[in-house]
């Protein structure tokens, strides 16, 4: 059951603050703060006149969170003392959560919360709280089922709303247990903050690593948080944020090759980070001094050793998963940061080991396999420096384009590889990447400005491929500007 406070008694605050030991110009200065608070309220440009307010601390004032904390230090043994019930864990007993003025009740049965309700509102009475009865939710942890008859909770009189989940802190409870719904959450929110991004950042020309770095401390943060808890999963909803941003960035279609992407780019998904922090996490927990944390990890632990599925048994199933099944046995015999380091480049040699077998047998990267040796991210995605003419390259690259030799492959009436023919010149081949930059006669005039000659005499495909692997400033800037120009002109012809 989560509460949330709606004001402080002033008066009760500066006794409690004097019980504590806080007095003389300290506890003066505090109270002169609140003798007279004056508030007004901003309407787009406007303000309303100021008008007193004697309840509640000041919003957005440094010192609020602090004084609201100290003013409910006592709540915890007011419960115990009426006989409250919580949750048991081992001999330790769990009544409340408290985070600013959130509050979280728990109870093992219906009897038990309806008591520590009751009690909370002697409190509240007692000490001028007011409690907001509309954000107050009540939610029953279950495998699965209806809520039974009893299953109803009442503050004041007032019944309670009963939810399946909620949101708590950030983080997305569901009654059972499954953070699915969670994921969701938090792509919708990484989603929007990708938006925010590419749009604060679309009229500047930022380096597609400049850009990746942004989204890893803008997006990224987002959509990973608190993925200690839940983060056991590869989860393609967030994924699927991540390359679209990727792509977004290089000027591709939303259908281009995951692989390439990670590969142009030199990143990894995201789950790997993910499993990392958990890691992390994991070893935080098992060295903690805290009784609350030690005595829900051996439970936890316990359950995992019987077979039942939590978060202990998804950190055991990855390790093993990953070669480290001796470090679950024996967690406090290795060095924690060393470990993680070494189960990260773990996770990175696996998906490149993957990566580099999916290149190979895409059949969408024929030309891509060829001009990429190992995965790390492009130089010449820093060398050409506005975007616009960049785009054409990488769409080339990673066959992202528009010749006949990609289009071909799609719609109803889908063409062999082998018949499609250039439009665009009367040679017959396939209007492929080689074709298109080294021999249609369509674009020699724009070929004899752009490319070098060595490439141009001999043509071979040998050539072609050192071209889009060079990494000389001049040649990568003239081979994108040739298949801008190209481009267009390609698109003037066929309008033609």
């Amino acid at each position: 059951m989560r509460k949330a406070f709606d004001s402080v008694n002033i008066n009760g605050l500066w006794y409690k603050l004097y019980k504590c030991g806080l007095n003389g110009k300290v506890l003066r200065i505090f109270r002169d703060m609140y003798t007279c608070v004056k508030s007004c309220v901003k309407h787009c440009n406007t303000y309303s006149d100021f008008f007193e307010c004697s309840v509640g601390l000041r919003q957005g004032e440094v010192t609020s969170p602090v004084l609201f904390a100290m003013f409910v230090e006592d709540l915890e043994m007011y419960l115990q003392h009426k006989d409250s019930c919580g949750l048991s864990i081992d001999d330790i007993t769990l009544m409340l959560l408290l985070f600013a003025d959130d509050m979280a009740i728990l109870g093992d049965t219906p009897n038990d919360l309806q008591r520590s309700l009751d009690t909370l509102h002697d409190y509240c009475n007692e000490w001028g709280l007011t409690v907001n009865t509309d954000k107050t939710k009540t939610m029953v942890f279950r495998k699965r089922g209806n809520l039974r008859v009893n299953e109803l909770w009442f503050y004041n009189e007032l019944p309670l709303e009963n939810v399946s989940d909620f949101n708590y802190l950030g983080t997305v409870l569901h009654y059972n247990g499954s953070y699915s719904l969670n994921q969701q959450t938090l792509s919708g929110k990484a989603l929007k903050a990708m938006n925010v991004l590419l749009q604060q950042t679309k009229r500047l020309d930022f380096t597609p690593k400049t850009m990746c770095q942004l989204f890893d401390s803008f997006v990224s943060s987002t959509a990973n948080y608190a993925c200690e808890v839940w983060g056991n999963t590869k989860s393609k909803e967030l994924e699927r944020i991540h390359l679209k941003f990727c792509k977004r960035i290089l000027g591709v279609k939303l259908s281009t090759s995951n692989v390439g992407i990670y590969g142009e780019l030199g990143r990894y998904p995201m789950y790997i980070n993910r499993f990392v922090r958990i890691i992390k996490y994991w070893f935080k927990v098992i060295h903690s001094e805290n009784c609350i944390i030690k005595a829900s990890y051996l439970i936890s632990l316990k359950d995992c050793n019987s077979g039942k599925p939590n978060w202990a048994s998804g950190v055991k199933s990855l390790l093993y998963q990953h070669g480290f099944g001796d470090t679950w046995e024996n967690p406090h015999s290795v060095n924690a940061k060393q470990f993680c380091q070494i189960f990260k480049a773990r996770l990175i040699d696996i998906f490149r080991q993957q990566w580099s077998m999916d290149v190979n047998t895409n059949s969408k990267l024929q030309l891509y396999k060829h001009c990429k040796d190992t995965f790390g991210y492009e130089e010449y995605l820093n060398i050409v420096s506005h975007k616009h003419i960049r785009y054409g390259l990488t769409r080339l690259r990673l066959s992202s384009h528009q010749l006949r030799v990609e289009t071909g492959r799609y719609g109803r009436n889908r063409i062999p590889r082998d018949e499609r023919y250039c439009l665009q010149c009367n040679t017959g081949d396939i209007e492929d990447e080689y074709h298109f930059v080294c021999v249609c006669p369509a674009y020699n005039a724009i070929r004899v400005r752009y490319i070098p000659a060595y490439y141009r005499r001999n043509i071979s495909v040998f050539k072609f491929v050192n071209l889009l692997k060079s990494n000389k400033k001049k040649h990568v800037t003239n081979l994108a500007m040739f298949i801008s120009h190209a481009c267009k002109l390609r698109t003037r012809l066929a309008q033609a």
